[in-house]
C-alpha cells in the first residue's frame, strides 16, 4: 500500500512538474514579448514626436495656429502719460483768414473780430488739379563740321527712348517694389490720381527696361559685395510660374545683392563669392551649400539658440537639454561680452582660447537624451564657427542683416505668389537689389534712382 501511495505521488509530482515547466515557458514568451512591445512602444512614442513636429511645422506654413489667450495691458495712453500729437509743420505755404458774416444757430450777422484761433492742416492737392505734365521737345538736328556728323541734343532729366517721364517710372518702382503693389493696382491708382492710362504690359516692360539700365549697378554691387572683408547670406523660397526656385541674397552693410535660381545648390554661393579672399568672414546660418566656401566662417548665435529653446519647450524635454540650453546661453552671452569691446588681437586671443574650452567641453560632453544629442550635433558641425567674431573685427554674431533683407522679398512674395517668368525673376533680383541698397545707404531714394536711370539710359552707368 506504501509503495502505490508513493507511485501515486510520484506521478502527480511529474505532471505538476511539467505543468510549472509550461508555465515557465509560457512567462518567459510573455517576458519577451513585453520587452518587444516597450521597445515597440518606445519606437512609435518617438516617431510620434517626429510627426508632430513635422505638423507644427507644415500648420505654421498653411495657417497661423490659434493663440493662447493671455492677459494683457490695455492698449492706449498709460495712465500719467503726458500726451503726444502731430507737430506742427515748421513751414507754412498758405495762409487764409476765415470769418463768418452769420451766426449759425440763429441767423443774426456777426461784426468783425481782431482775436484769432489758429488751426493748421497739411494735405495734398486734388487729383484732379494735378494732371500729368505732357511735354514735348523740339530738337534741332545740328551739324558738327569738325567731326563731320549730325548731333542732336539731349533733353536734361530725360530718359532717352522713352516716352514716359523720369518721375513717372520713379513712381512705378516705387509703388510695385516699395509699397509691394501689384501691376493691376498700379495701373488703377495711376488713372485714379492722374488720369494716366497705361496697362500692365506696359508697366512689365518698364521694370525690363529699368533692369537694364540698372545693369552696371548691379554688376558693381557684385564686386563691392566680393572685395568686402564681412559679408552675409541667406536664401528662401520663390517660385517662377508655379515652379519652385530659391532667391538668394548677399549683402553687406551698405550694398544688397539679389538673385533668383532654379536651384538651392553650393554652385550658386560659389558663383556669386567668387574671388573673395581666404581671410573674409561669411555670416551665415548651418545650412551645408555654404561649407566649402574658402573663407572664414561665422555661424549665426540667433538659430542655434532658437533651436536650443525649441528643444526645451516641450513638458517633455529632458534635464540634459535644460541645463545644455542655459549652457548655450551663458557662453553666448560671454562672447556678446567680449565682441562690444573694443578690439584687442591679444587679448581677443586670451578669451578665443577660454571660450573654446567651454565648447568643447559641450561638444565631448556624454548625452545620452535624443533631444541634447541633435543639438549636441548641430554645435559639433559648427564648431569653431561659431567664435569666429572674437578673432575678427566688426563681425557680428547673428545673420540679422540678412534676415532683415530677406523679409521685403518675402513679403513680395506672400502678395504675388512669386515671378511669372524667368525674365520677371530677373528684373525682380535687379531692380529690388538696386532699391534695397540706396535704403540701407540712407540715400534719397528719388534723386538716386533718377541719377541711376538717367545715367543707365545713357549708356553711363
Amino acid at each position: 500500500r506504501m509503495r502505490q501511495r508513493v507511485a501515486v505521488l510520484e506521478k502527480a509530482y511529474c505532471v505538476q512538474r511539467q505543468k510549472a515547466d509550461r508555465l515557465e515557458e509560457l512567462l518567459r514568451n510573455r517576458d519577451r514579448t513585453i520587452v518587444e512591445l516597450e521597445k515597440e512602444r518606445d519606437e512609435l512614442t518617438k516617431l510620434i514626436e517626429e510627426l508632430k513636429k513635422q505638423r507644427d511645422t507644415y500648420r505654421g506654413m498653411v495657417y497661423k495656429p490659434m493663440r493662447k489667450l493671455t492677459p494683457k495691458p490695455a492698449g492706449g495712453r498709460l495712465t500719467g502719460h503726458i500726451g503726444y500729437g502731430r507737430k506742427l509743420p515748421t513751414k507754412i505755404d498758405k495762409y487764409l483768414h476765415v470769418f463768418a458774416n452769420n451766426c449759425p444757430d440763429c441767423g443774426k450777422s456777426l461784426t468783425r473780430s481782431t482775436t484769432t484761433v489758429s488751426h493748421t492742416v497739411e494735405d495734398i492737392p486734388q487729383p484732379e488739379a494735378v494732371p500729368p505734365i505732357v511735354t514735348r521737345y523740339e530738337i534741332e538736328r545740328q551739324w558738327c563740321t569738325n567731326c563731320r556728323k549730325e548731333v542732336v541734343a539731349r533733353p536734361a532729366g530725360v530718359i532717352a527712348h522713352s516716352r514716359l517721364g523720369i518721375n513717372l517710372v520713379i513712381q512705378i518702382l516705387c509703388l510695385h517694389y516699395r509699397c509691394r503693389m501689384p501691376y493691376q493696382t498700379i495701373a488703377t491708382f495711376l488713372f485714379d490720381t492722374w488720369g494716366i492710362k497705361i496697362s500692365q504690359g506696359a508697366l512689365i516692360g518698364i521694370t525690363r527696361r529699368t533692369r537694364d539700365w540698372f545693369g552696371s549697378a548691379y554688376g558693381e554691387l557684385l564686386v563691392q559685395i566680393r572685395a568686402a572683408p564681412v559679408k552675409h547670406a541667406d536664401e528662401t523660397g520663390w517660385r517662377i510660374d508655379g515652379v519652385g526656385s530659391w532667391l538668394w541674397a548677399f549683402m553687406t552693410r551698405d550694398c544688397v545683392y539679389y538673385t533668383i535660381e532654379e536651384t538651392r545648390g553650393k554652385g550658386v554661393a560659389q558663383k556669386v563669392l567668387a574671388g573673395s579672399m581666404d581671410t573674409d568672414v561669411l555670416v551665415r546660418d548651418d545650412y551645408g551649400a555654404y561649407e566649402k566656401l574658402h573663407m572664414e566662417h561665422q555661424s549665426c548665435w540667433a538659430h542655434l539658440l532658437r533651436k536650443s529653446r525649441e528643444a526645451v519647450q516641450p513638458k517633455g524635454a529632458s534635464g540634459q537639454m535644460k541645463k545644455l540650453h542655459l549652457k548655450l546661453k551663458a557662453l553666448y552671452k560671454t562672447i556678446e561680452t567680449i565682441t562690444i569691446r573694443p578690439f584687442n588681437l591679444n587679448e581677443r586671443r586670451v578669451y578665443f582660447q577660454k571660450c573654446r574650452q567651454t565648447l568643447q567641453v559641450i561638444i565631448d560632453a556624454d548625452y545620452t537624451e535624443a533631444d541634447a544629442q541633435k543639438i549636441q550635433i548641430r554645435i559639433k558641425r559648427q564648431n569653431n564657427n561659431l567664435l569666429t567674431a572674437i578673432l575678427k573685427p566688426n563681425v557680428p554674431l547673428t545673420n540679422n542683416l540678412a534676415e532683415r533683407m530677406v523679409r521685403p522679398m518675402v513679403v513680395i512674395r506672400k502678395i504675388s505668389g512669386g515671378s511669372r517668368s524667368y525674365d520677371g525673376a530677373a528684373s525682380h533680383a535687379v531692380n529690388m537689389s538696386i532699391l534695397q541698397t540706396i535704403l540701407l545707404r540712407q540715400q534719397s531714394l528719388h534723386p538716386t534712382l533718377k541719377d541711376y536711370i538717367l545715367q543707365g539710359a545713357a549708356g553711363k552707368n
